[in-house]
C-alpha cells in the first residue's frame, strides 16, 4: 500500500463498547448536576463536543458552553472509573486486530479520526490492544470541533507535521460506519470505507456516498483493496 493517511472511527468500527462511553458522560452529568440525564441527543457518528452541548442544552443546563470543559474532564474521570468493565462488556470487532496489523506493515500512516474525547478513546481501545498499531498524534477527536469534517483538516495538519509529508485530498482515506463519516470524507476531498458493523446497513452508507462499502473488517485482504481503492 502506497503512503496513505488511514484514519480510523472508534465505537461500532474497531470496537463494540456496549455504551460504557454514554454511561461515563451520564455519571459526570450526575456528579456535576446532581440529577441524571433525562434526554439523550443522538450519537451515531457525531463528535463528543457536539453530543455534550445537546446534552446540556436538552437537559435544561443554562450557558452550556462554560460547562464544557468540567462535563469533559468529569467524563474521563468516569471512563476510568468504568474502564474495568470493557474487557467483560466491550469487544474488538471480528478483523480488526488483522486489518489494523496489515496496515502497520505497509508505508501507509495509520490513527483515528474519531468523534470521541482522546482520552476516551484511548481507554475504549486500550484493552483490546489496538492502540499499538496506531499513531495517535497524527489523528483528530471529537472534542476540538462540533462538525466531524473540520476533524480531517485537524488530522492531515498532525501528520503533515509527524511524518514531514502530505496527504491531500483521497491519500486521506477515513474508515467508519456512519453517514456521518462518509459525508466528513466527501466534504474535504478524502476516500471513505463504510462498513456496516453498527446501525447502519450497507445499502445505507453506499446511497451516503461511500466509495467503498464492506459488510465488515473480517477479510483482510478484502479491507486493504478496499482502502487502496477509495484511496486512487
Amino acid at each position: 500500500m502506497d503512503a496513505l493517511l488511514v484514519l480510523w472511527d472508534v465505537d461500532h468500527t474497531l470496537v463494540d463498547v456496549d455504551g460504557i462511553g454514554r454511561e461515563a458522560f451520564d455519571l459526570a452529568f450526575l456528579r456535576l448536576f446532581g440529577r441524571p440525564v433525562e434526554h439523550q441527543p443522538p450519537m451515531a457518528g457525531r463528535t463528543d463536543r457536539a453530543i455534550a452541548l445537546d446534552m446540556l442544552r436538552l437537559n435544561g443546563v443554562t450557558g452550556p458552553e462554560q460547562h464544557l470543559e468540567p462535563l469533559r474532564e468529569a467524563a474521563e474521570a468516569a471512563i476510568e472509573e468504568l474502564a474495568h468493565l470493557l474487557p467483560s462488556r466491550g469487544r474488538a470487532l471480528p478483523g480488526t486486530h488483522e486489518a489494523l496489523l496489515a496496515i502497520s506493515e505497509t508505508a501507509a500512516v495509520q490513527s483515528l479520526l474519531t468523534g470521541n474525547v482522546r482520552r476516551m478513546a484511548e481507554v475504549k481501545l486500550g484493552p483490546f490492544g489496538l492502540t499499538k498499531y496506531l499513531d495517535l498524534d497524527a489523528g483528530a477527536y471529537g472534542w476540538s470541533d462540533t462538525v466531524r469534517g473540520h476533524l480531517v483538516h485537524n488530522a492531515r495538519m498532525a501528520a503533515a507535521m509527524r511524518h514531514r509529508r502530505r496527504f491531500p485530498g483521497k491519500r486521506t482515506v477515513l474508515v467508519g460506519d456512519t453517514p456521518l463519516d462518509v459525508e466528513a470524507a466527501l466534504s474535504t476531498g478524502a476516500g471513505v470505507v463504510a462498513v456496516a458493523t453498527g446501525r447502519f446497513s450497507a445499502e445505507e452508507l453506499t446511497t451516503a456516498g461511500a466509495h467503498v462499502t464492506l459488510q465488515n473488517l473480517a477479510d483482510t485482504r478484502q479491507v486493504l483493496e478496499a482502502i487502496t481503492e477509495a484511496g486512487r
